[in-house]
């Protein structure tokens, strides 16, 4: 599984991510996928122009995009070795806040990659709260939660 590993690594980090890990969910029971129950994380930064409120908005909203290639990049490499590759179903909204049965945030933090501050923010050593969280659900096996 190592070369697996190696191989989405440096795609996704090719493609713009800026952290990469792996992570079992087994047992949580808000898995989009339940079959699914191994996970690709990874994340991109954020770079807002100024350190307004309204820039960092911008800034995470302009991350979308990057975080579908970043998908697809994931998603093709598992089904090269023949693993099941999912992203998970989009946000709904509720009034304006984005609303998801099991967040990205959370394979973040049992891939290793960030944790939550006092304030209830994702924090990533490397790049503190300015990094966007993405997750590819998959069949493949890791054989422990770490950083690649």
């Amino acid at each position: 599984m190592g070369v697996l590993r190696e191989e989405l690594r440096r795609n996704l980090l090719n493609a713009g991510a800026v952290l990469v890990g792996y992570a079992s969910l087994r047992g949580d029971e808000k898995l989009p996928y339940p079959a699914l129950t191994q996970a690709v994380s990874y994340a991109v930064r954020l770079e807002p122009a100024d350190g307004s409120v309204w820039s960092y908005a911008r800034a995470y909203f302009e991350a979308e995009g990057k975080m579908a290639l970043l998908a697809e990049h994931a998603k093709a490499c598992l089904r090269r070795y023949g693993f099941a590759g999912e992203v998970m179903p989009k946000a709904y909204m509720d009034g304006e806040t984005p609303v998801t049965e099991f967040p990205d945030q959370t394979a973040a933090i049992v891939a290793g990659l960030a944790e939550r501050n006092a304030d209830g923010l994702m924090t990533a050593p490397k790049f503190g709260v300015n990094v966007r969280f993405g997750t590819v659900f998959t069949d493949a096996t890791w054989k422990k939660n770490e950083e690649a």
